[in-house]
């Protein structure tokens, strides 16, 4: 014969949401809470501007004269310099740091943290938030400022393509990263800037350790080794970026997935 606790116990487990429904209940809420207009107005306002400048850049060099090789380097360096060391991690940490760090800030993240689910949902949920809106804002400026700065010449369809898996993935990296990023630190956002522009900007020119536990240097080889240019920086097998950056990403989720389950929600 069951007790009342037991029961109490069992109907509460039954309750409990399943991994998928709590992935998607999570999401629907976050990507509503991260998306304003003024957020995707000034990123996109940057993305444009890469794309316009592309488009200069690959006009210029077609005036110029220039070779096809090296209206290739020019596009894939463009979009290396401006996309992969600008767009991709600016825009990745403005939404995944905003995607559980405003909801604890201002309070919100309680009603989700004290739902009977998993807190492994609730991390994924957020990356997969931040991935959707940043993943357009920081790809398309991306491919298309560097397709635009080869003037359509042969090749530059490699460049477009590297372009293309360097700043999704990079994307994608990045935004794991500032999730918990965002749950460590209550100002993440100045967080991650210290972190882009004084590790990614200045401490990877101090040895090959420093570049080692860099993001960047890894997107950047994508581009590099598709393309089938040297951009003049260290790169790595292909296949050791990708692995690089999809495990900083499932690691990065792991470790928010715990500090969830240890952090005071007020």
């Amino acid at each position: 014969m069951s007790t009342p606790a037991a029961a109490a116990a069992s109907t509460a487990v039954r309750r409990r949401v399943g991994a998928v429904r709590a992935t998607v209940l999570c999401y629907r809420v976050l990507i509503r809470q991260i998306v304003s207009m003024g957020r995707i107005a000034a990123l996109g306002a940057l993305g444009t501007t890469m794309i316009v400048v592309g488009w200069v850049v690959g006009s210029s060099s077609s005036r110029n004269g220039s070779s096809t090789a090296g209206m290739i380097f020019d596009g894939a360096s463009y979009a290396d310099g401006f996309g992969l060391i600008v767009i991709v991690p600016i825009v990745s940490l403005v939404f995944a740091a905003a995607s559980l760090g405003d909801s604890r800030d201002d309070g919100t993240l309680v009603y989700l943290w004290l739902r009977p689910m998993g807190r492994a949902p609730l991390a994924a949920a957020a990356a997969l938030a931040s991935v959707t809106v940043s993943l357009p804002l920081c790809v398309v400026p991306t491919v298309l400022g560097g397709w635009l700065a080869t003037d359509f010449v042969a090749g530059s369809g490699r460049v477009a393509l590297g372009s293309l898996a360097a700043a999704a993935l990079g994307t994608i990296a990045y935004s794991c990263l500032f999730v918990l990023v965002g749950l460590l630190f209550r100002k993440a956002v100045l967080w991650g800037i210290a972190y882009v522009l004084l590790w990614e900007g200045l401490a990877v020119g101090l040895g090959d350790f420093a570049e080692r536990l860099s993001l960047r240097g890894y997107a950047r080889t994508l581009l590099a080794r598709i393309a089938d240019v040297d951009l003049g920086f260290t790169t790595y097998r292909l296949v050791t970026a990708v692995i690089v950056l999809a495990c900083v990403s499932a690691v990065s989720l792991a470790l928010a997935t715990v500090r969830l389950r240890h952090i005071d929600v007020d």
